[in-house]
Parts: C-alpha cells; sequence; structure tokens
C-alpha cells in the first residue's frame, strides 16, 4: 500500500484557506435564509443555503472534503418562538443585509452578544451533515454536529 498524492486539485485553494486552529467556529443550529455556504474548494464556491438540498454537499473546513447533507428543514421563526426552542439568533452581515444564525449556546460566541432586538418572522433553515462539519458561512466558521436529535 502507499500514499498517493494528487497532482493537481484543491490544494492551491486549501493554502488559501486559514488555518483551522486559528479560526474560532461557533455552534450553529439553523441559518437565516441568504447566508452564503462554501459548497466547493475556491472560496467563491457559495450557494445560499435555501439553494441546497439533501444529498448536495457543503465544504469542511477541517477535513478539507465535501460532506453530504444528510437530512434538511425549514422554519419561519421570530425572537420568541426561537427563545423558546431554546435558541438565540445572532447577526452574521451578508451581502445585501443581515442574516442570522441560530445559536444553542451563547458561551461559544466569539464576541459578546448584545441584547436581543424582537425580529419579525425569518426563514430559517435547518440541516444535518452526514459527518460533523466545520462550514465557511459568509466568511465565518460555524460547526455543525451531524446527530438528528
Amino acid at each position: 500500500m502507499g500514499l498517493m498524492l494528487p497532482t493537481q486539485g484543491p490544494s492551491a485553494f486549501v493554502a488559501a484557506t486559514p488555518a483551522l486552529e486559528n479560526v474560532q467556529a461557533v455552534e450553529a443550529v439553523m441559518l437565516s435564509q441568504g447566508l452564503r455556504l462554501r459548497v466547493g474548494p475556491r472560496p467563491d464556491d457559495l450557494c445560499p443555503v435555501e439553494e441546497l438540498s439533501i444529498g448536495e454537499p457543503v465544504w469542511d473546513l477541517a477535513s478539507q472534503r465535501l460532506i453530504d447533507i444528510e437530512a434538511m428543514s425549514c422554519a419561519t421563526l421570530d425572537t420568541a418562538r426561537l427563545a423558546e426552542l431554546g435558541l438565540r439568533a445572532q447577526t452574521l452581515p451578508m451581502q445585501g443585509g443581515l442574516g442570522y444564525l441560530a445559536l444553542s449556546s451563547t458561551r461559544l460566541a466569539a464576541t459578546p452578544l448584545r441584547p436581543q432586538p424582537e425580529t419579525g418572522p425569518i426563514v430559517f433553515f435547518r440541516f444535518w451533515p452526514e459527518a460533523r462539519l466545520v462550514a465557511e458561512i459568509e466568511g465565518r466558521a460555524v460547526l455543525f454536529r451531524h446527530s438528528l436529535l
């Protein structure tokens, strides 16, 4: 058995990715509509969350490979409903405005969260990758667990 090294491939693009040890990932449960995820090795391989479906891949920053989406759902939630589910919205700048990550634990947030403003209904998407995934969302590392709990 031997080690086969690719002669061409995503290695040039991977080198441009910041080292994982230099990136702090927050753990999210859901993403708001419009947020773009990295779906390939190139930094410009982006896709809005609402255009993804079961079986499609998302780029994993930790393993530098594609991870398939195993299950997916969506819901329209406001701030009060998020709180009832034990979640808190964190704003995330995106092209054309603000998006939101629904966090289950705010203790891992990179910056202290300010009091949450009341928001109207927002469409959130939740997906379950086939394995633990550190996704790049609008230039930010975000952890998703693969558990269907």
